[in-house]
Parts: C-alpha cells; sequence; structure tokens
C-alpha cells in the first residue's frame, strides 16, 4: 500500500539495520549511508519522506533533502519520538501515514494515532528487495569503465 508519508525514526533504524552494522562510528557518514539506502526504497512506499534523529545539530539538514525527502533532527528538549508523534497526532490523515520504528512503545503511540507502523527489519528488508529489483540494478552504474557488448547479452545463443 502507498502513503501519503512515511516517517522514519533515523537512529532506531540505524541501530536495526544489518548493513549498516560496523559503520556507526562516524555518525555523519552512518546518517548518509542511511539515507541513500532509503531513498532506493522509501518512494515506492510514499509520496514524501522525512527521517527524523535525535537532535544535536537542531532543525533540518538540507545537505540530505531530495525532491521527496527530507532529515529533520529534534529539538535538544525532545526526542524524535515525541516529534514523530506529535507530526502523526497533528496530521489531518493519520492513516495515511506510515512510521518505521521498532521501538514498541513509539509503535504502540503512533498506531493508536491512526498511523501504520513497519518494523525496521521489515523495511531493511524492502530496502534490499528495491536494491535488488530489476529497475535498480538497470539504473546501477558498471563496476568499471570499459564494459564490452558480452557482458550485456547472454553467451551460447543459438546461431541463425
Amino acid at each position: 500500500m502507498n502513503y501519503d508519508h512515511l516517517i522514519i525514526d533515523g537512529y532506531n533504524l540505524l541501530h536495526q539495520d544489518a548493513v549498516l552494522d560496523g559503520r556507526r562510528g562516524d555518525l555523519q557518514t552512518a546518517r548518509q549511508r542511511l539515507m541513500r539506502r532509503v531513498e532506493h526504497a522509501a518512494p515506492e512506499m510514499a509520496q514524501r519522506i522525512t527521517v527524523v534523529f535525535d537532535g544535536q545539530e537542531v532543525g533540518r539538514d538540507i545537505s540530505f533533502d531530495a525532491p521527496h525527502m527530507q532529515v529533520l533532527f529534534s529539538p535538544l528538549n525532545r526526542t524524535a519520538d515525541a516529534v514523530i508523534e506529535r507530526m502523526v497526532a497533528t496530521a489531518k490523515n493519520p492513516e495515511r501515514i506510515c512510521v518505521v520504528t521498532s521501538d514498541q512503545i513509539e509503535a504502540r503511540i503512533v498506531s493508536a494515532a491512526g498511523a501504520f507502523v513497519v518494523s525496521c527489519k521489515e523495511f531493511a528488508s524492502r530496502c534490499d528487495a528495491a536494491k535488488n529489483s530489476p529497475a535498480q540494478r538497470f539504473m546501477k552504474k558498471p563496476d568499471r569503465i570499459g564494459s564490452t557488448l558480452g557482458e550485456f547479452f547472454p553467451e551460447n545463443l543459438p546461431n541463425k
């Protein structure tokens, strides 16, 4: 099902996603990798995507923004969970929102407000599936320059 808005609990996903395991030493780089991962799968789920991180940077980070995606940092006196809860509670159509989190309390709160919840594990699976879809493989840049036609056509074609 497609939603109007996909809201992702950023650090919750970052710490639950096995693909990003071991890459969390530099948070800026880890967030960038997370955003690249999200940008491939999320558009299939929603028209608008917001990733919310607990704040030290506070506010919006436009360096991560894409036409359909934005990154927010919670104010220092609030958690990302509180920001997400507020976004769902004040939405005109919370049933058109999907929240990605594995935080059980957060999931219950936003679900009670009308949003649909997807676990981080399920969302990571969707990211993997989107990355491996035929469209993504077609758009993927070759690992090296100078591909040959033989790499694009199957071998052993019958001679005519």
